[in-house]
């Protein structure tokens, strides 16, 4: 790593991608602990809940 001067650049994007891929993930997962919104399975259940009720509405009005 770090050895050969003409690939130099393309390690130092592949890090800084990673670290700002990574970063977004966490930043993602802490916003949304912080503003109390449903995350990991929690997530999934949420939106099908909403899905089913919406569709319960429609059908008995």
């Amino acid at each position: 790593m770090f050895t050969n001067p003409q690939t130099l650049w393309i390690e130092i994007l592949v890090i800084a991608l990673t670290i700002l891929f990574l970063g977004f993930v966490f930043g993602r997962y802490i916003y949304k602990k912080v503003k109390h919104l449903p995350t990991g399975e929690c997530e999934m259940c949420h939106k099908s809940k909403k899905q089913m009720l919406k569709e319960y509405h429609k059908l008995y009005k």
